[in-house]
């Protein structure tokens, strides 16, 4: 597997400490990935935003299902979970959005997880068995503040009362528009990797805000995680746009493997 990325020189976007599993990964491929964040995730601390955490936590027991839409839902919402309550209800069942997710959820709240598998998104996720007959079911979704509301939409429109539970909040990353350049010509970046609409908004700020002829800097290859964010990206003016249809590892690296060939 060693020499899949060769030539590779990979621009890794996500937040801190969610980078680590994926460069390792592109670096043991035989790719090259340089750590550059484009939004950091930080616990929430407003009093009025924890006790309203607090108060759906304890109260667990009362949702049929939980559903985690990120790792960082999985690693704030463990933690609560863990302060709050005595776990996961017996009865509830858990999904999450993505193979990452679901292991992390699986290993940190010990219980079984159902995941949207290869392709990891909302829409793969609302295809499941387990949201289709919900009418009159209550839900919690564990997310950072913010994000799609379509989860929240389609399953309200489904029948189900459902309920956010905020764990974290997303920010922009400390990180310029000479930083990224500085970076890009030192390393010869010839690849960028984003995992989200956001990231991809600020990658482009970046690029749009930089002294380097925007153009040039948009005939990069992308790999984003979805269609949706594709069209985005497409839009923005970027002209070798790969979907990696999910943002776990198996599906970059092969996204990536597919650039490289």
């Amino acid at each position: 597997m060693n020499a899949l990325l060769t030539g590779l020189r990979v621009l890794v976007t996500r937040p801190d400490p969610q980078h680590e599993e994926i460069c390792t990964a592109i670096r043991e491929a035989g790719g090259s990935a340089f750590h550059f964040p484009l939004i950091r995730v930080e616990p929430i601390t407003e009093e009025h935003s924890i006790q309203h955490i607090k108060s759906r936590i304890k109260n667990l027991d009362q949702y049929h299902i939980l559903i985690f839409v990120s790792t960082n839902a999985v690693r704030y919402g463990a933690h609560w979970i863990t302060q709050c309550c005595e776990g996961v209800p017996i009865h509830a069942d858990v999904l999450a959005i993505g193979l990452g997710t679901a292991r992390k959820a699986s290993c940190e709240l010990n219980c079984d997880v159902t995941n949207s598998g290869q392709g990891g998104n909302s829409e793969r996720l609302l295809e499941s068995e387990k949201l289709k007959d919900i009418q009159g079911k209550k839900i919690a979704i564990f997310r950072g503040q913010g994000g799609r509301e379509l989860l929240n939409d389609t399953l309200r429109l489904r029948g189900a009362d459902v309920d956010y539970i905020e764990v974290y909040k997303r920010l922009p990353a400390n990180n310029t528009s000479a930083k990224l350049l500085k970076l890009q010509k030192e390393e010869n970046i010839n690849t960028y990797f984003i995992t989200s609409a956001e990231s991809l908004q600020r990658l482009n700020s970046l690029l749009e805000g930089s002294t380097q002829k925007e153009g040039a800097l948009k005939k990069i290859p992308l790999i984003v995680p979805s269609v949706r964010v594709a069209k985005m990206a497409e839009h923005f003016g970027f002209m070798k746009v790969k979907v990696a249809m999910g943002v776990d590892i198996e599906a970059t690296i092969n996204a990536l493997q597919e650039l490289a060939n």
